[in-house]
C-alpha cells in the first residue's frame, strides 16, 4: 500500500511543479493520477486498489494536510506544490467530493454519507457557516465517484484518464440553498429525513443520475 501510495505522491509532485500545468482544478488533476492508476493496473495491479490510493493522495492534498499524517514515510517522499484545489471554482466542494470519495471507496456508502451530513449538520449551528445542500451534493457525488472506483475500477480508469470537466463530476448547484441555519433548517425542510430535505436529496440524485460517468 505505502508503494501506491508512493507512486501517486511522486505523480502528483511531478504534474504540480510544472509550471504549465499547475492548474489547480479537480478536473486537471484527476485525470492524470487514474491515468497511472490504469498503466499500474495494465501492468498487473489491482484496480480498485489503485484506484483507492490515488483517490487518498489526492483528498490529502485538496485539504492541505501531508499525508505523511497516514504514512510517516510519505514526509520523505517528493512533496507536491501546494495548490487551492477546485471543483466549479469552489474549494470547499473539491474537499467534500474527496473526503466523500475516499471514504465511500474504503469503507462503503453508509459511512460516506453519514459524515457528510455529519459536516453539514456541524454547520448548521451557531457558529458554523450553515447547512449547504451545496456541500451535500458534492459529498453525494463524491460517493458515487468512490464507488465507481471499487465497482467498476477499470471502467473509471478509462473514462476519466480520457479528460473530464468540472461538468462531468458534479452536476450545476449554484441554485441549491446553502448557509441555512438550524433553526431555517429545520422550519424550511423539517431537518433530516423532512419531506423537505426528502424532495432536495431526491433532485440532488437525479442530477448527478443524470451525468453520463455515472450511468
Amino acid at each position: 500500500q505505502q508503494q501506491r501510495l508512493r507512486a501517486y505522491q511522486q505523480r502528483l509532485a511531478l504534474l504540480t511543479h510544472d509550471a504549465r500545468r499547475r492548474d489547480g482544478s479537480l478536473a486537471a488533476l484527476l485525470p492524470p493520477l487514474i491515468k497511472l492508476a490504469a498503466e499500474r493496473s495494465a501492468a498487473g495491479g489491482d484496480a480498485a486498489a489503485e484506484n483507492r490510493a490515488a483517490l487518498v493522495v489526492l483528498a490529502f492534498f485538496a485539504n492541505h494536510r501531508p499525508l505523511g499524517q497516514l504514512v510517516p514515510a510519505a514526509y520523505q517522499w517528493p512533496q507536491p506544490f501546494p495548490l487551492v484545489v477546485t471543483l466549479r471554482q469552489r474549494h470547499d466542494t473539491a474537499q467534500h467530493f474527496l473526503i466523500s470519495a475516499v471514504i465511500a471507496a474504503e469503507a462503503g456508502t453508509p459511512l460516506a454519507d453519514a459524515v457528510g451530513l455529519w459536516k453539514e449538520l456541524a454547520d448548521a449551528r451557531p457558529g458554523g457557516s450553515g447547512f449547504s445542500f451545496n456541500d451535500l451534493a458534492a459529498d453525494r457525488a463524491g460517493t458515487r465517484f468512490g464507488e465507481l472506483a471499487v465497482r467498476d475500477a477499470q471502467r473509471l480508469q478509462r473514462r476519466v484518464a480520457a479528460g473530464v470537466r468540472d461538468a462531468d463530476l458534479l452536476p450545476e448547484v449554484t441554485d441549491l440553498p446553502e448557509n441555512l441555519p438550524e433553526r431555517e433548517f429545520q422550519a424550511r425542510y423539517g431537518g433530516v429525513g423532512g419531506a423537505g430535505y426528502e424532495r432536495m436529496l431526491a433532485m440532488i440524485e437525479s442530477r448527478i443520475d443524470a451525468l453520463p460517468l455515472f450511468q
